[in-house]
């Protein structure tokens, strides 16, 4: 297991070096702007991939990370022939718009950047839907393999195409970005379907409880909970791009992609991992679940503490590669998004026992919450403080987050009747 981790650790730290040198490549080839179109079209592309999940995806990799995953992974089969529809809804929706009267700001865009972002968008989700499938389906390494493809190998492309010229635009960095993510969704696709062979060849088959629809209902709250963390994860930018210029923002998101590594690396060791086990340990006899929610919440935290060191340490270098400032106001930036990701990847940890427990519901009325209070404060912070107030309401949303997560988790140790209940309700598929 350790083994495990060294490589799943050294693939992640590999596709994130190549992430933070295409982040400094485009800086220095095209521009702070284009850090700033890079980095929004990045934030749509992961608030789309959540909600492009329709309320599926939560339920369905706890249900694939069963004992016996055969008719969850019909279901999975019939889910991604869903999605692939759902595609060519908004494609056929977002061409008509744009080429409809009375939408002249829409028709602004360039077509590449939206027809490129959009493909990032889809195959970002269906990229994320595969490779969430295979960890659920207790296959860490194939999965650790096709997430270093996706948000790795592509970038390793990019850098020398930026630096040698035939790269002039980001609009062949979009399509470098969603082929990618194809090549791995296909590979993703075809380890289910082996998968789906194995378990209706030599293990029995769990019986039936409302096949996709049942997924969709419990689901759901998840669903709405993910929807509003991923606009708390990145709202932050949007509310800045309307009062700080291109540049500033730009200088943000080079900061934002430089303390976002350590989050990256404690879900891509940690949390992927950590919520197929906390599922399988409660579909015996539960005794150990708090043990391994433990465990892994120590282990993000030493990962997230080591690695924020480390880029304190080597801050200085990485901003003068870039032909950034690296004074005490850029220093101070940093260190603010550095505690803000350190608390994102505990929040990972607790969402992930949220999941397992089945406490849906109520996370979904705790985001809310958060979001309903959040927002004011953070547009009052970005609005009076400018750049520094776009860090600092990063952190006021990741502090309200993992306090309410980690309340949520808590009290079902504190009420026993709660968790037998949902322990009990691990065992339907």
């Amino acid at each position: 297991m350790v083994m495990h981790l060294f490589i799943r650790l050294a693939f992640r730290i590999t596709s994130l070096a190549l992430k933070f040198a295409l982040t400094v490549v485009v800086a220095r080839m095209l521009g702070f702007a284009a850090v700033a179109d890079y980095g929004l079209a990045l934030a749509v592309s992961v608030v789309s991939s959540k909600l492009l999940g329709l309320g599926f995806s939560t339920e369905m990799n706890r249900r694939l990370s069963a004992v016996n995953p055969g008719d969850a992974i019909q279901d999975a089969r019939r889910l991604l022939l869903l999605y692939c529809l759902v595609y060519v809804v908004i494609g056929v929706a977002v061409l008509t718009v744009r080429s409809g009267a009375g939408f002249d700001w829409f028709r602004r865009i360039p077509p590449g950047v939206l027809w490129g972002a959009m493909l990032v968008a889809f195959s970002e989700h269906i990229g994320l839907e595969t490779t969430s499938y295979v960890f659920s389906l207790h296959r860490p390494r194939l999965g650790a393999l096709l997430l270093f493809i996706r948000t790795g190998a592509w970038a390793g492309v990019a850098i020398p195409g930026l630096l040698t010229g035939m790269i002039v635009s980001i609009e062949t960095i979009f399509t470098l970005w969603w082929g990618t993510n194809v090549i791995a969704a296909l590979a993703a696709c075809w380890c289910i379907w082996r998968r789906g062979l194995e378990a209706s060849l030599g293990q029995p088959v769990s019986r039936k409880v409302g096949g996709v629809r049942s997924v969709w209902v419990t689901g759901l709250p998840f669903f709405v909970a993910t929807t509003v963390l991923s606009g708390l994860q990145y709202g932050e930018r949007f509310l800045a791009s309307s009062t700080i210029s291109a540049d500033s923002l730009g200088r943000y998101v080079f900061a934002w992609s430089i303390a976002n590594a350590i989050q990256t690396i404690a879900y891509a060791t940690i949390v992927m991992t950590a919520g197929p086990r906390l599922v399988r340990s409660l579909s015996g006899a539960g005794s150990d679940f708090w043990s391994t929610l433990r465990i892994s919440m120590r282990s993000a935290l030493g990962i997230t503490i080591i690695a924020a060191v480390a880029i304190l340490i080597a801050y200085k270098p990485i901003f003068h590669v870039a032909r950034e400032p690296s004074g005490s106001r850029e220093l101070t930036m940093l260190s603010i998004l550095l505690v803000s990701f350190v608390l994102r990847s505990i929040a990972d940890v607790y969402w992930s026992g949220a999941v397992a427990l089945r406490l849906g519901k109520q996370v979904a009325i705790a985001m809310t919450v958060v979001a309903a209070i959040g927002i004011p404060v953070e547009w009052l912070l970005v609005t009076q403080l400018g750049a520094m107030g776009v860090a600092l309401a990063h952190l006021a949303a990741s502090t309200g987050i993992v306090a309410i997560l980690a309340f949520i988790v808590m009290r079902v140790r504190a009420v026993p009747e709660t968790a037998t209940a949902n322990r009990e309700a691990i065992h339907v598929p």
